[in-house]
């Protein structure tokens, strides 16, 4: 497992793991410990370690048609919510790992805690079909509370809605401010799934530098190839 820590810690993916989910869909997975550590491992031992998102869908999940497209796009259209908004969700939230677990509790696709299952007749948080309608339901409720304002909605879904009433407006955590950037940034852009491709210098000099979280570009882990073809992951770009 590597660890990464302060603005000058820098890790190089010599791990065999680390390389190909910078070329392909190698599962590589992260969390942020209480002192903003981020960990990476390829064999999470902790059911709060989540897949990064920049490394791709699993090779099952296709956005535009398919059993998740059909059920996302339904399900998202019966209550007024852009399926897009949906997807981006669920991207950020367990990309797409029906049996996803956090280290909190929350379940599933849309990563419902089991009182918010509850409260929206979800049955099996881990059913992907009951787990959309209920998250969906859910933000819909949030929507309307919050004037349909996305950004209250989705600091909602992520810190609760009485965190949202007290601060009147996004709450200051980090972890909040930055899921709505990142939800919001995915929505916008559409890009749920991009190519999976080396990134490659196009002068000796020269070294490609792309964002692996948030993928908004506001900060936090950055991904480049250096010159002798090595993948690079920093907090710190330089």
């Amino acid at each position: 497992m590597a660890r990464m820590r302060g603005p000058a810690a820098t890790l190089v993916a010599s791990m065999a793991v680390l390389a190909m989910a910078g070329l392909g869909h190698a599962a590589v997975y992260y969390h942020i410990d209480e002192e903003g550590v981020y960990h990476f491992t390829n064999a999470p031992t902790k059911p709060y370690f989540r897949i990064l998102p920049a490394f791709g869908l699993p090779r099952d999940v296709n956005l535009t048609s398919g059993p998740y497209a059909d059920l996302i796009n339904r399900t998202a259209r019966e209550h007024g919510i852009e399926p897009g908004l949906i997807k981006a969700i669920i991207r950020v939230e367990s990309n797409f790992n029906p049996g996803a677990v956090s280290r909190k509790g929350a379940q599933g696709l849309m990563q419902l805690m089991p009182a918010t299952a509850a409260n929206h007749a979800v049955a099996d948080a881990f059913d992907p079909g009951q787990n959309v309608a209920g998250g969906v339901r859910y933000l819909r409720k949030l929507l309307d509370l919050f004037g349909g304002d996305q950004r209250l909605a989705l600091a909602a879904y992520n810190a609760g809605e009485n965190a949202v009433l007290r601060y009147h407006g996004v709450p200051p955590y980090r972890e909040t401010q930055q899921y709505v950037r990142t939800v919001l940034a995915l929505h916008r852009s559409g890009n749920f799934d991009p190519p999976a491709r080396a990134a490659k210098p196009s002068a000796p000099s020269r070294t490609v530098r792309e964002v692996v979280y948030p993928q908004d570009g506001t900060g936090g882990v950055y991904r480049s190839l250096d010159r002798e073809g090595r993948v690079i992951y920093t907090n710190a770009p330089r």
